[in-house]
């Protein structure tokens, strides 16, 4: 059993959860997909009116398009990949999974499209999946932050709470501003009831951003404990 701090608290830590955006895995914290450039492996090219209207977040326009251009290339994993983003931007996540697996079956494999499934798995309540993505994510790129992040998350969401810290404390150790993981941490460390560490973890925070509402809010909260 955890060492809880009391009902009260805990009402509390839940109330900032679900206000916090970071920890709705879902569209909002999908890595950006039009950032980089397709497998040097493949000579996969996405429809260029598809993509301005991803650009645009038009994810409508962006579904139809995508579905168009894939009419001519089927196999074609990078707009695969985007159509199973824009999906995921439109909260339909079982599609969103279902293209992305598609991508990685035809040989899409950068850390962003296991980032992403992992934040789909995530949305779906499937943690097993989520943490087996964000795994793959990590073997590709070890050295992201947001990797570390998203596997922490999945973790924290299982009760991992050890594998949970060991990860989030791994994504600072590469971005020591990573507010995100920083926040979450200090929601971990305030569920087992070690308030000292919590409060260390949000006076980093506010030491990056002293303008963060929610840090200092909980913050105030833990000091009255």
């Amino acid at each position: 059993m955890k060492n809880r701090k009391g009902f009260r608290l805990w009402i509390f830590l839940c109330s900032l959860v679900f206000s916090l955006p970071v920890v709705c895995v879902g569209a909002g914290c999908s890595k950006d997909l039009l950032r980089k450039s397709p497998d040097v492996k493949k000579t996969w090219a996405c429809d260029k009116a598809a993509d301005d209207a991803m650009k645009r977040k038009d994810y409508k326009a962006g579904i139809l398009l995508h579905e168009r251009f894939l009419e001519k290339e089927p196999g074609n994993a990078f707009a695969l990949y985007h159509l199973g983003y824009a999906h995921g931007q439109t909260g339909d996540h079982l599609k969103e999974v279902s293209y992305y697996e598609e991508a990685i079956a035809l040989g899409f494999r950068k850390d962003r499209i296991f980032y992403n499934l992992g934040m789909a798995y995530g949305e779906l309540n499937d943690t097993q999946k989520s943490v087996g993505a964000f795994g793959k994510a990590l073997e590709i790129d070890p050295d992201d932050a947001d990797n570390h992040f998203g596997l922490a998350m999945a973790y924290q969401k299982s009760a991992a709470d050890k594998l949970a810290e060991h990860e989030f404390l791994k994504a600072i150790e590469i971005d020591p501003g990573h507010v995100d993981a920083r926040l979450l941490l200090s929601l971990l460390y305030a569920d087992c009831g070690e308030l000292q560490k919590t409060a260390e973890q949000l006076r980093k925070v506010l030491e990056i951003d002293p303008t963060n509402a929610r840090a200092r809010k909980f913050l105030k909260r833990i000091e009255k404990e």
